[in-house]
C-alpha cells in the first residue's frame, strides 16, 4: 500500500472505522484521485473549524438525504452518532431537509400566478389570508413574506394554510437550536439550488446569531456532500473498475 492510501486508511479507519468502498474503490483506479477525494474530505467537510463536528455531521445527513443519497446518508448518520449526536437532534436535521424540499416546489409560483390569473378568476381580497399574513409577520419579524408564498396564497387558501402548517411542525426543533436548524436549511437549499429559500434562511440565520465562518463551513459542506454524489451513486461503477484488490 502507497503511502498516500496508508494516509486515508488511518484517518478513515480512526473516524468511520474502514475505509469507504467508494474510496477504496477508488484508490485502485486511481490514487491522485483518491487523495483529492480525501482533501476535499477535510477541507470542505471534518477538517472545518467554525462548527463543531457533531453539527457538520448533522448538515452533511440533511444534504444527504435531500439528495436522495442512501449510502451517505448511513455515512455521515454513523459520524453524527460518533460525535455524540443524539436521535432527536438527528430527527432535526431530517425535518429540516424535508421542509426545505418541500419549500422548493414552490419555487416557480411568482412565474405561475400571471398564467393562474389570466384563467382563474382569483379573490386576492381573502381577509383570513391576509389576517394571517399580519399573523406571519408579527411571529417572524419579516415585513414581506417570500414572493413564492405570496403568490400561492392569492389562489390556493388550503396550500397556503397547510405550507404554514408545516413550517411550524417541522421547523420546530426537538433538541437543536433555531441557528443551526437555519444553518442546516440553508445548506439543503443551496444543494436543491432554491435560491429564494437559501435566502430567506440566510437572514433568519444572520437575526439568529449566526456567523459568516459558521455560513461558510455549511455552504463548505453543501458543496462536498452535492459534488460527491457523483461518486456515490457510481459506487457499482467504481467497483469494475477497480476489479479485484490485489493479494
Amino acid at each position: 500500500m502507497n503511502s498516500g492510501m496508508e494516509n486515508i486508511s488511518n484517518y478513515a479507519n480512526v473516524t468511520l472505522g474502514k475505509v469507504p468502498e467508494t474510496m477504496e474503490f477508488l484508490g485502485r483506479i486511481s490514487e491522485d484521485l483518491a487523495v483529492e477525494q480525501f482533501r476535499e474530505n477535510q477541507a470542505l467537510y471534518l477538517g472545518r473549524k467554525s462548527l463543531e463536528k457533531k453539527l457538520l455531521a448533522l448538515t452533511a445527513i440533511a444534504v444527504s438525504a435531500a439528495n436522495g443519497q442512501k449510502d451517505s446518508v448511513k455515512l455521515h448518520f454513523n459520524l453524527a452518532m460518533k460525535f455524540g449526536a443524539g436521535p432527536m437532534e438527528i430527527l432535526d436535521a431530517l425535518k429540516v431537509a424535508k421542509m426545505a424540499l418541500m419549500s422548493s416546489t414552490m419555487s416557480t409560483l411568482k412565474a405561475q400566478l400571471p398564467i393562474i390569473e389570466k384563467n382563474v378568476n382569483i379573490n386576492g381580497n381573502n381577509v383570513e389570508i391576509k389576517n394571517i399574513i399580519s399573523r406571519v409577520k408579527a411571529q417572524t419579524g419579516m415585513q414581506v413574506l417570500p414572493d413564492n408564498l405570496m403568490a400561492l396564497s392569492k389562489f390556493s387558501f388550503d396550500l397556503f394554510s397547510e405550507h404554514l402548517k408545516e413550517k411550524s411542525e417541522l421547523m420546530s426543533p426537538f433538541k437543536l437550536g433555531s441557528k443551526f436548524l437555519y444553518l442546516i436549511a440553508y445548506a439543503v437549499s443551496v444543494s436543491i439550488h432554491s435560491e429564494e429559500c437559501a435566502l430567506i434562511y440566510l437572514k433568519q440565520l444572520f437575526k439568529a446569531g449566526g456567523s459568516i465562518q459558521e455560513i461558510e463551513d455549511a455552504l463548505a459542506v453543501s458543496r462536498f456532500i452535492t459534488g460527491n454524489r457523483a461518486f456515490i451513486t457510481s459506487s457499482e461503477i467504481l467497483e469494475q473498475l477497480a476489479g479485484k484488490p490485489e493479494e
